[in-house]
């Protein structure tokens, strides 16, 4: 017994065209993404007056310290993963690419806002007293 099976061509395959208004829309939320994230990382630097009432090689400073990292390695994640969602869109064209551009726009302030709070809580450590008995 023998069975055919008819062949299947990856040339006869139709590949999804990406349009122009795609491609305009992808290119304004991905030079935004880049204005927003330079601005985002220059606030960072003043995350570092959160170490002002800090006494120095205190917890406080490291909790400073930490904040900091978070809110830059944080905006640096949000952007190597946004950008590289883009391009697999690009390759793949199964979605739209400014999704992934606006979805990366609209997470980059998510790393600055918990590295602040992180901040914020060390700031408040420091400030509190002990209790003497």
């Amino acid at each position: 017994m023998t069975t055919t099976s008819a062949p299947v061509s990856s040339a006869h395959t139709h590949r999804r065209r990406i349009p122009k208004w795609d491609k305009v829309v992808t290119g304004v939320c991905l030079a935004l993404v880049v204005m927003v994230a330079i601005w985002l990382m220059s606030l960072t630097a003043i995350l570092a007056m959160g170490a002002d009432p800090c006494e120095p090689e205190s917890p406080c400073m490291e909790l400073v310290g930490h904040g900091m990292q978070v809110s830059l390695l944080g905006t640096v994640a949000v952007l190597v993963i946004g950008l590289g969602c883009v391009i697999i869109a690009a390759i793949t064209r199964r979605t739209w690419m400014f999704i992934w551009a606006l979805a990366t726009l609209l997470l980059l302030p998510v790393p600055l806002a918990v590295g602040s709070d992180i901040v914020k809580h060390a700031s408040e450590l420091s400030t509190v007293t002990p209790s003497h008995p």
